[in-house]
């Protein structure tokens, strides 16, 4: 006749799963997920401007000690405006993606 193996689950070892683990594993890949979506959308409206299609856009930045404002229809500082979320994104996938490995150590 034919043998059959069987694994079964030993249930006298005892087995601890944490979850507040699981719970900080699954609000750090969400939040990665939310700064993966925030880059592309930062890089799709940075070549957007980068078309000049985002002309009718002003941009003035008003100090105590200085009055700037660009020239019109200035193509670098909409894509500034929106490179600056894109890098700040991208910078925090990584820092989560770190968090992500030391909360998976413990």
């Amino acid at each position: 006749m034919h043998e059959y193996s069987f694994s079964f689950i030993d249930m006298n070892a005892f087995q601890q799963s944490d979850p507040a683990k699981d719970l900080a594993l699954v609000l750090v890949t969400v939040f990665q997920v939310l700064c993966g979506l925030a880059f592309c959308g930062s890089i799709y409206m940075v070549y957007l401007a980068s078309l000049d299609l985002l002309s009718d856009w002003t941009l003035s930045i008003k100090s105590v000690f200085f009055h700037f404002t660009p020239e019109e229809n200035s193509q670098f500082w909409g894509m500034a405006f929106f490179a600056v979320p894109a890098i700040g994104a991208l910078i925090s996938f990584f820092v989560l993606d770190y968090l992500k490995k030391v909360i998976r150590k413990e």
